[in-house]
């Protein structure tokens, strides 16, 4: 097992194991286990590793990259590589086998990412390291996520063309209090389909939390007008949002995260409601298992222990949201909460100001940043 800590450049590195393997007609288990050291350290640190990382690619790599949903295989092209994939602090790897098959090298290993002192991903991985231009590279690669392999979500039931990458925007903004985002995809998915129920979630949400009980109920019985057809898990989650005074919210929402289990939407709002510290710690800890780095349930979860009083876990999730979400207002204004909270005025105000920056809505950010000067 190789644990990297990775404070150095590592350019230097992959351009030290590129001379010493150029003149190579054979791979060993040595320079594999070498090669996938370059690999991994190549994906911490940001903008410097895109170059480094795409440098351990083959022009014409083969990937399975969805290959616990049955992807098919299609060629890498470079360009795709984000910086915003290389947020973590250290990965651990683990080299299972290496069988030699001509000038390359079949490779079985797992591996590990962190961040803050918290896992976040899992992947076991396969494929075949050769040499290209002097160089090793992956020539075929293939990962299953270990978080991907369950699939009990809040599915949305409709027939409308297109609208997948739309619902799950609308609910990545639900879960990062991004409410006027929400609900404006929310509108534009009830015109798509007229006939689907979690078309209306934005909006169920956005007048919730924004204690307008009128417009909640309004749309709140256009939904249940629509529930023929929904999903079970859909039904018990609108039926969560009934304004009316007596109704069982928890119980709505604990029926419907027991239909779609794996829904990290559900779990966060369960466990808000929970007030036993222990049982939602451990609603919270399932779902990070499933998705370590969701904001909305890292988000819960921090607060749970601030409140709670252990500090040391809170800020590691508050930092995982503002290092793997950098662009989400509601990233920093949670953590701005937890550095107000420690007595560093100063940081939190800070905080507080970016989470405004970054979106002029998140006007609450602005007014607690202005409370600190008075």
């Amino acid at each position: 097992m190789k644990i990297r800590n990775f404070f150095f450049c590592v350019i230097p590195v992959l351009l030290f194991f590129t001379i010493s393997c150029e003149n190579m007609n054979s791979l060993s288990e040595a320079d594999v286990d070498s090669f996938l050291e370059s690999f991994f350290d190549a994906q911490v640190g940001g903008d410097a590793t895109i170059e480094a990382y795409n440098n351990t690619l083959s022009d014409g790599l083969m990937v399975w990259a969805n290959a616990s949903w049955g992807g098919a295989p299609s060629t890498y092209d470079k360009g795709d590589t984000e910086a915003a994939w290389f947020y973590e602090d250290s990965i651990t790897y683990e080299l299972h086998d290496v069988m030699m098959v001509g000038s390359d090298a079949s490779v079985m290993g797992s591996a590990t990412w962190h961040v803050a002192g918290l896992k976040t991903f899992g992947q076991s991985f396969s494929g075949i390291v050769g040499m290209e231009d002097g160089k090793m590279v992956w020539k075929r690669f293939m990962g299953v996520w270990t978080n991907t392999l369950a699939k009990d979500f809040l599915w949305p039931t409709t027939e409308a063309e297109g609208v997948m990458s739309s619902y799950n925007e609308m609910r990545k903004h639900m879960m990062e209090l991004s409410n006027e985002k929400a609900l404006a995809i929310s509108d534009s998915l009830v015109m798509k389909d007229p006939n689907w129920a979690t078309a209306h979630l934005g909006q169920l949400h956005y007048y919730w939390l924004g204690n307008d009980d009128a417009k909640l109920k309004e749309v709140y019985d256009i939904a249940m007008s629509k529930l023929e057809g929904a999903s079970i898990a859909e039904q018990y989650f609108i039926k969560s949002y009934n304004p009316a005074k007596g109704a069982d919210t928890r119980g709505n929402q604990r029926m419907a995260l027991l239909h779609a289990p794996n829904d990290p939407m559900i779990r966060t709002w369960y466990a808000w409601g929970e007030k036993d510290f222990d049982a939602a710690i451990d609603i919270l800890k399932k779902g990070l298992d499933r998705m370590p780095d969701n904001t909305g349930l890292n988000n819960m979860i921090a607060y749970k222990y601030m409140y709670n009083g252990d500090m040391e876990q809170a800020e590691k999730h508050f930092k995982l949201n503002t290092m793997s979400s950098p662009s989400m207002s509601n990233g920093h204004d949670s953590y701005g909460d937890f550095l107000l909270e420690q007595g560093d005025k100063e940081g939190a105000k800070a905080a507080f100001m970016k989470a405004f920056e970054l979106d002029s809505n998140f006007t609450v950010s602005k007014e607690k940043a202005d409370k600190i000067d008075k």
